[in-house]
């Protein structure tokens, strides 16, 4: 499976020395593959109002479409950097009466704030503080770049390395660090938080969570805050090895929390070396984390022969009372940038962009005794990533779900677009499990974006009053051959038949990991309560704890 995750920078730039960029260099990129073609940093600020449009606008369509990019303002201090390390840029997509205006701004995080007075580069490689500018020892490293939800009026621009910050969603400014009021003192954070459409709560969790965020702790912390934004719930646990934990499911009275056989290793950071490393002969493990009232006893890992995460589709609780959960699931390492240690022989090492990535069913039994070891109850080879439901629908059965697929029996016209920037993702699929058995896979519904395009993560939007899966699906198409992008609008039921409508963008964007449409009746509303007696949003106060030694 080819995957955004995928690129793997080749290096060779004058403006470095032995892969360090020298104190005299130009402001000038890497050349590499990381920063040229599709991926080659945008650094753009701006409006454009009424863009251009093929096809008509959904009429009742009135929200924000919403998503986040990594987009490296500096050239990087090492000429191997990755897409990863990008500044936060966040793009709305404004739509109302059939028309459509676009927002692109920068999340100002203590980083971009300390690398703008310094006109460069201060942090080094990712996540690795001890490659980073003696200067910015204390700041707070994170770029915010891997989602932007909507929670209480803001906009949380997040990445699970540091805290989230707060921005407004109809200007984009910055707000500034939110600590949920100095409810949450962890140093790091989920980008990957999930909303009950029931109780309003946001379930969300940090690993690597009890000492400064670049420790390699085992610390997890589960956390629940109601619909009024106070914190009510509060467990710490370790997990069995230092890994990353990217994603979750939740269903009525769990949080499933998988954890991907990528270690860190704080002596290999102090080395200078990667944050992670692959390990091909380790599980992939789940927490099960009960929802409600649960103890650090009350947590249990389920393990799973070796596989790489993707991202969670679905997860509910049947009628028997297993959770199940689905997700994607690679059968190799996606992140090549991140190898094994070299004393550790990888299997797959050459099954580099031919990795398959089905979605998963997982079927789990909350009692069982942790460490119990599970398999998948159904494996569809949908071969794609980025899954997405209606989100009506999370802790619920649900039947409808979309994600951005590879196919490669496609064509593609290597001489027009050379490698496919981020994956070659060239269909969009909309799947429906079998409404009558768990175990079985159901229907597929699949559009092709042509030879010279692939698509970015889908967002759903639901119709007002519709059911399940009603409503329209919202996504950037990639245009490699001509470095640009649209905004794709389709019929969620039916994306065979084409988008309704092409927004066109005049620009290329980057290579976008996560995005939400957010209803502007909801934005509306949390501006009135903002106005009122809610006041405005208020940002964190204090230094985080880890920070006090450097005040």
């Amino acid at each position: 499976m080819a995957h955004i995750h995928a690129l793997d920078p080749e290096v060779s730039n004058s403006h470095y020395y032995n892969g360090r960029r020298t104190a005299t260099a130009a402001n000038k990129f890497p050349n590499t593959p990381v920063f040229q073609g599709m991926n080659a940093p945008s650094r753009f600020e701006g409006d454009v109002f009424d863009l251009e449009v093929t096809g008509t606008i959904p009429p009742e369509i009135n929200g924000t479409f919403y998503r986040i990019q990594p987009d490296h303002r500096f050239p990087p201090i090492y000429e191997d950097d990755i897409h990863f390390n990008g500044d936060g840029s966040v793009t709305a997509i404004r739509i109302e009466d059939g028309h459509a205006d676009f927002k692109q701004r920068y999340v100002h995080t203590d980083r971009y704030l300390a690398e703008t007075a310094a006109r460069q580069s201060l942090f080094g490689r990712y996540r690795n503080p001890y490659t980073d500018n003696e200067s910015v020892n204390g700041v707070i490293r994170t770029v915010s770049n891997t989602n932007i939800t909507f929670w209480r009026g803001m906009l949380l621009a997040s990445k699970e390395d540091g805290p989230p910050y707060a921005m407004d969603p109809v200007t984009l400014e910055t707000i500034g660090r939110y600590d949920f009021e100095g409810q949450i003192k962890a140093p790091t954070f989920t980008a990957h938080p999930k909303f009950d459409p029931d109780t309003g709560e946001m379930l969300c969790f940090a690993y690597e969570a009890g000492g400064n965020g670049s420790d390699c702790s085992l610390d997890v912390v589960y956390w629940t805050l109601n619909a009024g934004g106070k914190k009510t719930e509060e467990v710490w646990f370790q997990a069995p090895f230092a890994g990353m934990m990217h994603d979750c499911g939740v269903s009525k009275n769990y949080m499933v929390l998988p954890l991907t056989p990528l270690k860190m290793s704080l002596d290999r950071l102090k080395r200078g070396g990667n944050k992670f490393a692959w390990d091909p002969n380790e599980d992939q493990w789940f927490a099960i984390v009960p929802r409600r009232g649960a103890k650090t006893k009350d947590v249990i890992w389920l393990r799973a022969d070796n596989g790489f995460h993707g991202h969670i589709a679905g997860c509910y609780e049947n009628d028997d009372g297993a959770i199940v959960f689905d997700l994607t699931v690679a059968d190799g390492n996606v992140f090549f940038f991140f190898p094994p240690e070299e004393t550790v022989a990888d299997p797959h090492a050459t099954k580099r962009n031919r990795l398959s990535s089905p979605t998963c069913r997982w079927i789990f039994d909350p009692k069982v005794p942790s460490g119990t070891r599970v398999s998948p109850a159904l494996v569809w080879s949908t071969n794609g990533e980025f899954s997405r439901i209606d989100d009506r629908f999370v802790t619920k059965k649900y039947k409808h779900f979309w994600q951005a697929k590879i196919d490669p029996t496609r064509p593609y016209d290597f001489a027009k677009c050379g490698p496919p920037a981020g994956g070659l993702f060239n269909c969009m699929g909309h799947y429906q499990w079998d409404p009558n058995e768990e175990r079985k896979a159901g229907e597929e519904d699949v559009y092709f974006a042509g030879p010279t395009a692939t698509f970015q993560e889908p967002s759903f939007i639901p119709k007002n009053g519709g059911a399940e899966g009603e409503g329209y699906l919202i996504a950037l198409l990639n245009h490699l051959d001509v470095l640009r992008n649209d905004v794709v609008v389709f019929d969620a039921h039916n994306l065979a038949a084409g988008p309704v409508a092409t927004l066109h963008l005049p620009l290329k964007l980057k290579l976008g990991f996560h995005g939400n449409f957010v209803d502007h009746k909801d934005i509306e509303a949390w501006q009135l309560r903002r106005q009122g007696d809610l006041g405005p949003v208020q940002v964190a106060r204090e230094p985080l704890l880890w920070q006090q030694s450097f005040i």
